[in-house]
């Protein structure tokens, strides 16, 4: 009886039901009088044991009275809502933490002890969701990329139900995931074979899908039981093959036949990134369709012990590997050429042309009729042959990197799963790397992953410990450098010496001190010889190993030369910063920047768009080389990048790696002995860790900038920071001590004439004055600020402060006019960074909340978040999930209102704003008085409601006291309500805000003269 009644707690279950259920369908007589008694019983022993529950009697029916809450069923339901709602939200591991929660609820089997048919049906119910929220789960873990670990969960299941297909794909997935592509094809081979001998049915069309994908990426299932038959020289395939599903599946198109032309297929790469192990294991999935031979050729084009192998030679090999016989062979190049195309010409074969020096190696060695297929590797791409399909060949993604170090050193060997993936990036994902020091560990039993990751974590060693006998990766590289001719080999060891991740022609100019034509024509060739990478048009950059090779031998140049080609390079990123950042930020007064003279060649930057897209493109080489600069004694360097990159670090979003250039900067500062420069760094950190919501430490640095400013007397700096000052202390929800600080700026800057200051500091007042429930003079001051933006012209001014203006309507209650503002905003400054293109979505989502639109207004907050979340924007994001928990609350929704209400809160914590931490509480009560539970809504009003009175923000003391009223009034408390009503309604009046109204007819309905208790 009492499952029946929790299963549906609060709600009535009618006499009838229950007898049908206690008793199956087979009822005593007297069923209603022996109900009673179990009720009675029932009652005793919930008594007894002091439960949260009761059961009570109402119109023939049962109800367990007690909190939802207090049922497991119920609880690990709302979980699996919230899960879901939060995953919504990209926050899978949350909904994962959600999810085990929910299983952890359960304890053995449901509604245990217990028989009949309704028992049976609830519970086959029940255990139907409990294996739904492990699916869930189960697909949020591989959607994080825990595959590996999901494989033997996922077979438990799956034995246990063998017929559920969602199970056995995920199954399947996980397996091919890890690389245990047979193991996954045996799953579906067992689970097509118990469909069709239980139920005589065929597996579903997706996991019949799922199974043909993983098929096309298997190699052995392809082989030709008659491929040994025929003239076969190809090298073995390994065992431990990995990955590479995609480029096969490429090659294997590109491999169709021609009717009228030979079909040949080239597939370059690096040194080292498994070109010759992929055309081994392609060329016998293919051998089938060759019956007439399948040849293997060493070209030797890059070989440490052979020189190239010449065309004659080449094809003095091709031809006896035929058959031909010696005696037939003629001695010319030509003559060969053509016996070997004749001999070609009535056969389907397949060749291998491995290790190609250049196009000129292999020209000659290309058949001229239809029906074979070449296949070719070469470190070099082959751009001087016609009619050739090619593949460029990259380091392996690094789940299959670390699967074939598992196959290679064992999968028991290879558990410190933390430890081989840093493993496989110390060696760059670099098959050639792996099977190195996998071979090296694996003839040490006593050595763990941990141990070569110790010795391939010191990047001056790296590249000496990736080696195994008489083999070593810089051999590969050294090889593909001494290919070079002297010019290039000089480029290479200068391209060394660039710290970033990626270089342009522009800097590589600089660096070399060339001329554009020149560099490029270095670069081409670099490129070709796969010793660089071209990611995007016109951007270049090393693999980890190959820049490590190249440092190490622009290590061994002399320091002078070394340290002139560094400071070229500084030079251009320093002039060419500045010049992007006066054409981003015209107004701005910066520091005069001095060079050693132009650079050969500079980016065309004539535009702010130009100068926009050109910072995009360099920021990380630039924020890489102010790291260096600080570190490698060039102070001004370093100093003066930090200045010229600070405006547009903090407009794009960049808060976390500006924090670090200015702290360098402020060292820089105090090596040139420039006090005011080190102030001007603090400024700019302050200016960061605020935007980041780290109000505590912004304090800090601005307080010791002022001081330092205030010694030096430079009123600029002073006025700039105490408004600085006072925008921390409206972030630290002070509003008061805000007021204070931003008008002692503004008389600042009005005593200087500083009119951008001036229209920073009124608009800042405003936000201070209307948190503090001033709302005509906030007004007034926003209004003043904007039209001084207006009248110079600042597009960033107007938009802030439009955006600002449109906050207040909307809280005033006009939607269409703060829509009217947020759309001036916009177009005030289109070219917006991420902040504030996120502060746009969560302003239009406001307005569409407001007005009813409520999936359109979840969505916008939605990419709100996932902006916010992109630059750290901590503050914002707990914001817009405080407005994502109103908008389902409005949706009647309130389980996934309250985990977002929750997060905000807790972010809220964490940066110490207490005014979004204010609102939260307040919301977080709101679902409890919904649920009914008024006791523990009203602390958690209470807890609001201190925090409003603390910071003075009177808009929210006035909604705090509103819905506080409702809580009291259902707790028997009429009178307290009716005070809180009345306090909320004074401070509605005093702001002017239209909630008025709506506590004004509420009270005038209490005091009717109709009005009783018990409508109260």
């Amino acid at each position: 009886m009492l499952a029946a009644l929790a299963l549906t707690p609060g709600q009535p279950v009618p006499t009838e039901i229950l007898i049908d259920r206690v008793w199956d369908g087979n009822p005593p007589n007297k069923a209603r009088d022996n109900l009673y008694t179990k009720v009675t019983r029932l009652r005793a022993r919930l008594q007894e044991i002091g439960a949260d529950a009761q059961v009570s009697s109402r119109g023939g029916s049962y109800i367990l009275e007690t909190d939802p809450e207090n049922v497991d069923y119920y609880r690990f339901r709302q979980l699996r809502v919230q899960a879901r709602a939060i995953a919504e939200s990209g926050d899978e591991q949350e909904a994962v933490r959600l999810l085990n929660m929910a299983a952890e609820l359960w304890r053995g089997e449901p509604l245990a002890g217990l028989s009949g048919s309704w028992v049976d049906r609830t519970r086959k119910g029940i255990e139907d969701e409990l294996l739904g929220g492990a699916v869930e789960r189960i697909e949020f873990e591989l959607q994080l990329g825990r595959h590996a670990d999901m494989v033997t969960e996922l077979s438990a299941l799956a034995d246990g139900y063998p017929y559920h297909e969602k199970l056995v794909e995920l199954l399947m997935t996980a397996l091919y995931r890890s690389g245990r592509q047979v193991e996954a094809q045996d799953v579906y081979r067992r689970t097509r074979q118990h469909l069709v001998t239980g139920y005589a049915s065929e597996a579903g069309p997706q996991l019949r899908e799922l199974h043909q994908r993983i098929l096309r990426g298997d190699a052995s299932l392809l082989l030709s039981p008659g491929m040994g038959r025929a003239r076969n020289n190809l090298p073995r395939d390994t065992s431990t093959f990995t990955g590479r599903t995609g480029e096969i599946a490429r090659l294997l198109a590109m491999a169709t036949p021609h009717e009228t032309a030979v079909t040949v297929l080239a597939i370059d790469g690096m040194p080292g990134v498994g070109k010759s192990a992929l055309a081994v294991h392609l060329a016998h999935r293919l051998a089938g369709r060759y019956p007439d031979g399948q040849l293997h050729l060493d070209l030797y084009g890059h070989d440490t012990e052979r020189a190239p192998l010449d065309p004659l030679a080449a094809l003095d090999q091709l031809l006896r590997m035929l058959g031909i016989p010696a005696a037939r062979i003629p001695p010319g190049l030509d003559e060969r050429a053509t016996l070997w195309r004749a001999e070609l010409a009535r056969r389907k074969a397949l060749i291998v042309l491995d290790g190609a020096a250049g196009h000129e190696q292999i020209r000659h060695l290309l058949p001229g009729t239809p029906g074979c297929l070449v296949l070719i590797t070469s470190r070099r791409r082959l751009a001087g042959l016609d009619d050739i399909q090619s593949l460029s060949l990259e380091a392996l993604p690094p789940e299959d990197a670390a699967t074939l170090f598992g196959r290679i050193i064992g999968h028991g060997r290879a558990r410190e799963t933390d430890e081989v993936a840093t493993l496989m990036r110390l060696c760059g994902y670099l098959p050639m790397a792996i099977q190195l020091v996998g071979n090296r560990i694996q003839h040490r039993s006593s050595w763990q992953v941990a141990d070569l990751v110790a010795l391939l974590g010191d990047n001056n060693r790296r590249l000496a410990e990736i080696r195994a006998d008489n083999r070593e990766i810089t051999a590969a590289f050294e090889l593909s450098y001494q290919g070079l001719d002297p010019v290039r080999q000089e480029a290479f060891r200068l391209f060394g010496l660039h710290p970033g991740a990626e270089f342009g022609i522009d800097s590589s100019a600089a660096l070399l001190q060339a001329d554009l034509h020149t560099t490029e024509r270095i670069l081409d060739d670099l490129l070709d010889h796969h010793l660089i990478a071209e990611p995007r048009r016109g951007r270049y950059q090393f693999h980890d190993l190959i820049r490590d090779y190249a440092r190490q031998l622009s290590a061994d140049r002399p320091d002078l030369q070394r340290r002139v080609a560094r400071s070229r390079l500084l030079d251009f990123y320093l002039f060419t910063a500045d010049r992007a950042d006066q054409l981003l930020h015209p107004r701005r007064v910066g520091l005069p920047i001095e060079v050693s003279g132009p650079p050969p060649a500079l980016p065309r930057l004539e535009t702010a768009e130009d100068a926009r897209n050109w910072f995009t493109g360099e920021v990380d080489n630039l924020l890489h080389l102010s790291a260096y600069a600080a570190d490698d004694r060039w102070p001004k360097h370093a100093a003066l990048l930090a200045h010229v990159l600070s405006q547009f670090l903090e407009t794009s979003g960049h808060w976390k790696e500006a924090v670090g250039l200015h702290q360098r900067a402020i060292d820089a500062w105090r090596l040139l002995g420039d006090q005011a420069g080190a102030a001007r760094a603090r400024a700019d950190i302050a200016r960061m860790l605020s935007r980041a919501g780290n109000q505590d430490n912004a304090f800090e640095q601005a307080t010791q900038a002022l001081t330092i400013q205030r010694g030096l007397n430079d009123q600029h700096a002073i006025a700039d920071l105490l408004d600085l000052i006072g925008v921390i202390y409206i972030y630290r929800s002070e509003y008061t001590i805000a007021l204070e600080y931003c008008e002692l700026a503004l008389q600042t800057q009005r005593a200087l004439g500083d009119r951008r200051g001036e229209a920073a500091s009124l608009s800042h007042l405003g936000i201070a004055l209307w948190h503090l429930g001033d709302y005509p003079e906030g007004d007034s001051r926003m209004r003043q600020s904007l039209a001084i933006w207006q009248e110079i012209d600042d597009p960033r001014g107007k938009q802030i402060t439009l955006n600002n203006l449109g906050d207040f309507e909307l809280q005033l209650g006009r939607a269409a006019s703060a829509l009217q503002y947020y759309e001036q905003a916009t177009a005030a400054d289109p070219e917006m960074g991420p902040q504030h293109q996120a502060i746009c979505f969560n302003n239009i989502a406001n307005v569409r909340q407001d007005m009813g639109d409520l999936a359109e207004a979840n969505q916008y907050y939605r990419n709100a978040v996932k902006l916010y979340q992109e630059i750290g924007d901590r503050r914002g994001e707990a914001d817009a999930l405080n407005n994502i928990g109103s908008c389902y609350v409005r949706m009647g929704r309130d389980n996934e209102a309250f985990i977002h209400f929750q997060k905000a809160r807790n972010i809220a914590v964490e940066i110490s704003e207490r005014f979004i931490e204010s609102q939260a509480l307040r919301q977080i009560a709101g679902v409890h008085q919904r649920a009914a539970r008024h006791d523990i809504a009203l602390d958690g009003y209470g807890k609001a409601l201190e925090l409003a009175r603390a910071i003075g923000d009177l808009y929210q003391q006035a909604r705090t006291l509103d819905q506080m009223g409702f809580s009291l009034l259902n707790t028997g408390n009429a009178g307290r309500s009716e005070e809180c009503w009345q306090q909320a309604l004074a401070l509605y009046d005093q702001l002017g805000v239209p909630e008025a109204e709506d506590v004004r007819a509420r009270l005038g309905a209490a005091h009717a003269p109709d009005r009783t208790d018990s409508t109260a």
